[in-house]
């Protein structure tokens, strides 16, 4: 259990509180949903610890079950104290990455659409075991790790891996042409990388597209993000940052925007190809 889940569900804690309102309502959590314009999956989400709420997601929660603003203000108090105690990104990283992989498999398990725009990294939904061993050898370097786990955390991100067969779950990956092309690695490892790249393409339940050079696009390609439903996460050289609602719907709407300049299927496939010949040669 992440640090963030044993806070939000610690005997009552913020997610016990927002059930409880919700039994005492006689709101069944598909009826919350509803009321506030959400996913089911939200509310079981919230109610599991499984996400951070924002402060207008509670002061939704108390309008819905007919709480007052007493109520509401006690539920912000709460997420105060969460947000208090909220380890970042970097030293969660401190503790070793194997645990921060693990946040990840349980983020893509618990979603049913998973988008992710790269403009440098080949996904790790999509890595090979030596190229997820080469990003992850560098994190250590970079965050100035005290645990060295890479063996571990690749073990984890191959895993993660297996979700891809799991044809009720949906995924998007969109790649800048450029990260076919960066050599972060031997050209050995990457001619193996993007062979492994080739073998998603027409898979029924993934999306794959690569934003080529020389194309003139109508949105700029600003930085990379992944999206697990309604979540937004960005990471950076010095850590990651969630986004939700408004802002989630935004990085949602500027991948739908990049789409329209993206090459698929057989295209797709070519530029992979164009790019593993270039390397033997």
């Amino acid at each position: 259990m992440n640090p963030i889940e044993e806070w939000l569900t610690q005997p009552e804690g913020l997610a016990d509180r927002l059930r409880a309102l919700r039994t005492q309502a006689g709101l069944s959590g598909k009826q919350l949903a509803d009321a506030n314009g959400w996913a089911p999956s939200k509310v079981s989400r919230l109610e599991n610890g499984r996400q951070m709420p924002a402060p207008a997601d509670l002061y939704a929660w108390a309008r819905a079950c007919g709480a007052d603003d007493t109520a509401a203000q006690d539920l912000l108090r709460m997420l105060g104290e969460v947000q208090a105690a909220h380890r970042s990104f970097r030293r969660r990283m401190r503790q070793g990455q194997a645990g921060v992989q693990d946040s990840y498999n349980q983020l893509v398990a618990e979603s049913r659409l998973i988008r992710h725009f790269e403009t440098v990294y080949v996904p790790g939904l999509l890595q090979t075991a030596a190229y997820a061993r080469r990003v992850l050898t560098e994190m250590v370097e970079l965050h100035n790790l005290d645990i060295v786990d890479v063996d571990a955390a690749v073990a984890f991100r191959m895993q993660r891996q297996q979700l891809l067969y799991d044809t009720s779950k949906r995924f998007e990956f969109l790649l800048a042409e450029p990260v076919l092309r960066w050599l972060l690695c031997s050209p050995e490892v990457m001619r193996g990388q993007l062979d492994r790249l080739q073998t998603v393409v027409g898979v029924p339940n993934i999306r794959f597209g690569i934003l080529p050079l020389g194309v003139q696009l109508a949105t700029t390609p600003q930085n990379s993000f992944q999206m697990y439903d309604d979540v937004a996460i960005v990471e950076t050289f010095v850590g990651e940052t969630t986004h939700r609602d408004d802002e989630a719907a935004a990085y949602a709407k500027a991948m739908e925007r990049l789409w329209k300049e993206a090459v698929t299927g057989e295209d797709a496939r070519r530029l992979v190809v164009r790019a593993a010949e270039d390397l033997r040669k």
